[in-house]
């Protein structure tokens, strides 16, 4: 593991501050979208608390870095769950809660990683309510951190009761940075494309970078937005239908194709700052805005958030991308 986090460095000097005055929290969240390093984060932290130099930063050189950097630190315990991402309580979490009486081996804190708790749907609340406890009265050697994409997902009980940190996208400089100093034998221009497509999210650029699932997903997007874009029906199909029987890659590419019409909407409303721009297909808004009007991009937009719900409630997928294809050819023409 690299002790590195890039970005996000107002919750970086909020943990140096509180390690140098000795005040450290010991019931953290970590949220953000996926892709921002919230688990990596977790990690940073963890050799933050336990660095022997006490710095407020991993020295990177101390035992405790080392072991943390090699994945070998037996104070740090990263739950795991199962196969479907759910926590089985009686595996995962009340096992924490017994260990958490024993102390540290090697540090002053013994560090529990909790990841993607909102990935845990059958058991989300069970699992916060087994540990509210455990983060309530921690005892002086524990550190619990959970990641989640949105804090929503957590009870008030917990939020009122813990450290929240928001994960945010760094820039593209430091995307491209990233993807210099971590992969080998990638021509430039593919890094750059790279960073253009994941806009400040290090693990899509990474994702798009291996041709992953994010890769997929942008192509269908781009191919979406160029049909809409040319309200050429046949080509919306075709779109759709690469990522027919997919859920999942569905999902994000209807999700990216509602980025690029969002910036196309602000295009349109006068807002012509690309910094404030989300989408990884930046021409194909400018498409969009020139080819639509303010009216049809809002109800272009509106359509796109219909069928993201349709999709998440588990709708049918072939009929719901059938009926999106007939709505997003009215709303283009």
């Amino acid at each position: 593991m690299e002790l590195k986090v890039y970005g996000n460095a107002a919750a970086l000097e909020l943990i140096r501050r509180m390690i140098l005055k000795g005040r450290e929290q010991r019931s953290i969240m970590i949220h953000g979208e996926k892709g921002l390093g919230k688990k990596h984060l977790a990690q940073y932290i963890a050799a933050s608390y336990l660095c022997e130099c006490h710095d407020g930063e991993p020295c990177g050189v101390c035992k405790s870095c080392r072991m943390v950097m090699h994945g070998t630190h037996p104070d740090i315990m990263n739950v795991r769950s199962n196969a479907n991402g759910n926590y089985i309580i009686d595996e995962s979490i009340r096992p924490i809660v017994a260990d958490s009486a024993v102390m540290p081996n090697e540090s002053r804190y013994k560090v529990y990683i909790i990841p993607d708790l909102d990935r845990s749907v059958n058991t989300a609340v069970a699992v916060q309510n087994i540990l509210l406890k455990l983060i309530e009265e921690p005892p002086e050697h524990v550190v619990v951190i959970m990641t989640a994409r949105s804090k929503e997902v957590f009870l008030p009980t917990i939020v009122s009761r813990t450290l929240s940190l928001a994960v945010s996208a760094v820039s593209e400089e430091e995307s491209l940075q990233y993807l210099r100093e971590n992969t080998v034998q990638i021509p430039s221009e593919q890094l750059k494309e790279a960073v253009s497509a994941g806009r400040g999210n290090i693990g899509r650029c990474k994702s798009y970078i291996e041709k992953d699932s994010f890769y997929d997903s942008v192509q269908a997007a781009r191919a979406l937005c160029d049909a809409a874009a040319t309200c050429d029906g046949y080509k919306i199909l075709a779109a759709l239908h690469s990522v027919e029987g997919k859920k999942a890659l569905a999902r994000e590419c209807i999700s990216l194709f509602g980025e690029i019409v969002r910036d196309a909407c602000a295009d349109r409303l006068g807002e012509t700052d690309e910094r404030l721009s989300v989408s990884c297909y930046a021409q194909g808004a400018r498409k969009l805005c020139s080819s639509l009007s303010a009216p049809a991009c809002i109800k272009l937009y509106d359509t796109i958030c219909d069928y993201e719900g349709r999709i998440d409630a588990n709708c049918n997928l072939s009929l719901t991308l059938g009926s999106f294809a007939a709505k997003l050819a009215q709303a283009v023409r």
